[in-house]
C-alpha cells in the first residue's frame, strides 16, 4: 500500500479497510511519504490492534518510510 503526501482521515479509513481483508500469515507493506511521528504511531497502533506483528520499519534509501507487518493468529 502506497500513501503519497500528507495522511488524511480517508487514508486512515483506507488503511483500516485494507488491513481487515489481509488474512493470517499474509504480509503487509505500507510505504508513506511526508509522515510525522504521530501518524507513524497511529498506523502502528492500528496494525497491532488488528493482530499484526510489525517485522521492521524505518526509512528506505529513497527517504520513504515503510512498515513491514505480518498478520498473526
Amino acid at each position: 500500500m502506497d500513501i503519497k503526501g500528507k495522511i488524511s482521515l480517508s487514508d486512515y479509513s483506507n488503511i483500516f479497510d485494507y488491513i481487515n481483508i489481509v488474512d493470517v500469515c499474509d504480509r503487509f507493506m505500507i510505504y508513506m511519504e511526508s509522515l510525522d511521528d504521530d501518524n507513524i504511531g497511529i498506523i502502528c497502533s492500528m496494525l497491532k490492534d488488528n493482530n499484526f506483528n510489525i517485522k521492521n520499519q524505518g526509512y528506505n534509501n529513497q527517504g520513504i518510510y515503510y512498515i513491514n507487518a505480518k498478520k498473526i493468529g
